[in-house]
């Protein structure tokens, strides 16, 4: 069995979809790698699609833009033809088992900008 890990953040507020009667909470996640080559830093993001299965959880009022997360599950891939790129690309989406906030925890009941604990 595959198991991927990552910790990145959240680029859009998670969602609940419903499909055939199953609800699931949806979300996009970023990993971004910064490398230094003398004075010169380069990053790269790499987004993945995630599903988690809880939808009845409170769990979403915390998944909101910024959010920084720890996900762990099993990944699937898929190779698709970007329209925008005119390139293939890899899309890789994760069946989320485990799912932890990380770092300031936001909330969508926030008022302010001030981050509160979780």
């Amino acid at each position: 069995m595959q198991q991927i890990s990552i910790i990145g953040n959240l680029g859009a507020n998670a969602r609940i979809v419903d499909v055939n009667g199953s609800k699931f909470i949806t979300f996009r996640v970023a990993v971004t790698e910064k490398r230094k080559q003398g004075e010169t830093t380069n990053s790269e993001t790499t987004w993945y699609s995630c599903t988690y299965n809880r939808a009845e959880s409170a769990v979403i009022n915390y998944l909101v833009t910024g959010q920084q997360v720890f996900v762990q599950g099993k990944p699937s891939y898929r190779l698709y033809d970007s329209a925008v790129h005119r390139c293939k690309m890899l899309d890789v989406s994760i069946s989320v088992d485990r799912l932890e906030l990380v770092g300031n925890v936001k909330s969508t009941e926030q008022t302010n900008d001030e981050d509160k604990p979780f």
